[in-house]
């Protein structure tokens, strides 16, 4: 057994689908429940993939698109798969913990980047935050885990390029520079910049006078994950109308 304990993150998103039905259409566009739990299923075990190999001094193998590693998951029955999810992650834990043990600053190759080998973890713990959210929506749990701010530092300093990519292609204005601060309480402001025909979001403490937008904590780690809270109060602008229009054309899904 790892001694890496499995995360509150995975632990509530685990118990969410005992009560939540496989068919129950998710905020993911196209996939049900279901299909969120085999995607999870799988990114844990591509993951071990890669990391078995590296161990044994092998060549890491090319990550595998969504379409490549998830068909065997869905096709999989309900309680089948959410057995599966359960041994996927234990296992990729256990990876994790033997690649740090050898090694603690690993690094491996992981979608066409370089990735530290620790930061699968605050990965994972993302991934099932923001999944349980996708499947249960709103509640006192998805409030809590989403506002934690180490969940926002790994999104921002890790998948800062990343989370905005699919967004540029929808940008109204891609050669415009933009500056935009998504500001929660108590927290470092995360900036959404497009400058010389680069995006991506930034952490940062300095208190310049940026246009901004205010958000609780869980729902600015929703929206940089391209996700909209239910609750319309929970985000607030102080922007103007073509600002914030682009703002949510960046942010609008990974």
């Amino acid at each position: 057994m790892p001694t890496i304990d499995r995360s509150r993150e995975a632990d509530a998103f685990l118990d969410a689908r005992q009560y939540t039905a496989p068919e129950v259409v998710s905020a993911c566009e196209g996939w049900t429940a279901h299909e969120v739990t085999a995607h999870l299923a799988a990114a844990a075990a591509e993951i071990t993939c890669h990391l078995e190999p590296y161990l044994a001094g092998e060549p890491v193998p090319r990550t595998r698109s969504f379409e490549e590693r998830e068909p065997p998951y869905r096709a999989m029955g309900d309680a089948e798969l959410l057995r599966r999810l359960d041994v996927e992650e234990a296992k990729m834990r256990g990876t994790i913990e033997h690649v740090l043990a050898r090694e603690p600053e690993a690094v491996i190759s992981w979608t066409g980047r370089q990735m530290a080998v620790a930061k699968f973890l605050p990965h994972l713990r993302n991934e099932f935050a923001i999944h349980r959210w996708d499947v249960v929506g709103d509640d006192d749990t998805s409030a809590e885990l989403l506002a934690q701010p180490d969940l926002t530092e790994h999104a921002v300093s890790v998948l800062g390029q990343i989370l905005v990519r699919r967004g540029r292609e929808h940008d109204p204005a891609p050669d415009e520079d933009f500056h935009v601060r998504l500001r929660a309480e108590n927290a470092s402001d995360v900036r959404l910049v497009v400058e010389a025909g680069q995006a991506g979001l930034q952490l940062t403490d300095d208190p310049a006078d940026e246009p901004y937008v205010v958000l609780d904590a869980a729902a600015r780690t929703l929206v940089i994950w391209g996700r909209r809270p239910a609750q319309r109060d929970r985000v607030r602008s102080h922007v103007d109308q073509p600002t914030l229009s682009r703002l949510q054309a960046l942010l609008s899904g990974y």
